[in-house]
């Protein structure tokens, strides 16, 4: 069965749907200031200005700690996904102005209507779905993962009952230089008042990445539409050639936005691919320090939440890219299999361009790189285990 073949919706499942389209991805970068159709400057410089400071503090305590190991690589956990959302933040903001025609098309879709029959329907919803779900689930795992990281020393001393509590009042961003903590309730208040910044991180971890998963999912509903146009084309010579136009030309709009979206967020993946397989080897890494030491309960389950939840980012990404390379050649399926062999030779020709151009299906790239695919997804994993293999015979 191809991605194109939808099973049905249940209703439960349906809550998901999203009319607008857009709606979760809009939500998350307006937060930021990001949201191409209508940027705003003064809120994305007061955000990207605090995740640097948070960063920087970071980078000091990085620096302070280069003698023990366990805390270096604590901080790396941390800092190193601070700065590709930093990174991120940036390139985006620098590429958004890009997306405005595809989003203009998209807001024009969705006041058209999405699809025709209730086939089409299954096929938009079965997508929409797919991209709301990544974008709540991705959100809720990423603010709950940095969460469980600052609560972290909290959660231990309460399991201990405060009877052999030796926590030294060291938070995961130190502020002891700025002022000293000594006691219990001044340690809780910190804790507490770093807690927004999960959210900080968690906006700018998943607002771009949600905005890409939701247009390429809206790229292959419509691509997959497209092949049952022209599966179900009336082949009655006079009504044939204006639906084939229109067709071809909807095609051609299709691609046009699959080569914006993948210009804008080319090399913004690049980063996040690295990022992916620096984060799963450090975490991993630690992962097995921990399991190998006498670690605590909380260390190994923060690791391994931790560890599942960037194999299933990876993972995510290329599945996406996946659907939109299995979408964009059925295109080619749907023209052979219809009955051009009943129609007159100048109306092939049509026909003949569609199947030449979904012979070289639409890919997500990172930075020219990786094409994002299944495939793709074993080599991240192997990749990452290398490294892993590196560092363990190196530290």
């Amino acid at each position: 069965m191809t991605v194109g073949t939808k099973k049905p919706i249940s209703l439960n499942v349906e809550l998901f749907y999203d009319e607008n389209v857009l709606s979760w991805s809009k939500r998350l970068l307006s937060l930021s200031g990001l949201w191409p159709d209508n940027g705003n400057d003064v809120r994305f410089f007061f955000y990207i200005t605090y995740v640097m400071i948070f960063t920087w503090l970071e980078i000091v305590t990085l620096l302070q700690n280069m003698h023990d190991l366990e805390k270096s690589l604590q901080n790396i956990t941390l800092s190193f996904p601070t700065i590709l959302i930093i990174l991120k933040a940036v390139m985006f903001r620098l590429n958004m102005h890009l997306l405005l025609p595809l989003l203009a098309v998209v807001k024009r879709d969705v006041e058209q209507g999405l699809y025709q029959s209730l086939e089409e329907r299954r096929t938009v919803m079965w997508y929409n779905i797919a991209a709301t779900l990544f974008s709540t689930s991705s959100a809720l795992s990423l603010f709950f993962v940095p969460t469980l990281f600052y609560a972290k020393p909290i959660v231990s001393c309460l399991l201990s009952k405060f009877d052999n509590c030796s926590l030294p009042y060291e938070l995961p961003m130190r502020v002891g230089s700025v002022y000293e903590v000594t006691e219990m309730q001044t340690y809780a208040l910190f804790c507490v008042y770093l807690i927004p910044t999960s959210l900080m991180l968690t906006i700018g971890a998943t607002g771009a990445d949600s905005l890409l998963v939701t247009l390429t999912f809206y790229l292959c509903s419509q691509l997959s539409i497209l092949s049952q146009r022209i599966r179900n084309i009336d082949m009655e010579p006079k009504k044939y050639l204006p639906k084939m136009r229109a067709l071809v030309e909807r095609h051609t709009e299709l691609l046009r936005l699959a080569a914006t979206l993948a210009e804008t967020f080319s090399s913004l993946m690049f980063v996040q691919t690295l990022g992916l397989i620096f984060s799963l080897c450090i975490v991993v890494y630690q992962l097995l320090m921990t399991s190998e030491s006498d670690g605590s309960d909380v260390n190994t389950i923060h690791f391994i939440i931790y560890s599942c939840a960037v194999v299933l980012l990876a993972f995510c990404y290329c599945f996406l890219g996946e659907c939109l390379i299995t979408e964009s050649s059925e295109i080619q399926f749907a023209c052979y299999y219809t009955k051009w062999y009943d129609l007159p030779e100048e109306y092939v020709r049509s026909l003949t361009f569609c199947i030449a151009r979904s012979q070289k299906p639409l890919y997500l790239t990172a930075g020219k790189f990786y094409v994002f695919s299944l495939e793709t997804f074993g080599t991240i994993m192997k990749a990452s285990m290398a490294y892993l293999s590196v560092m363990k015979s190196i530290i």
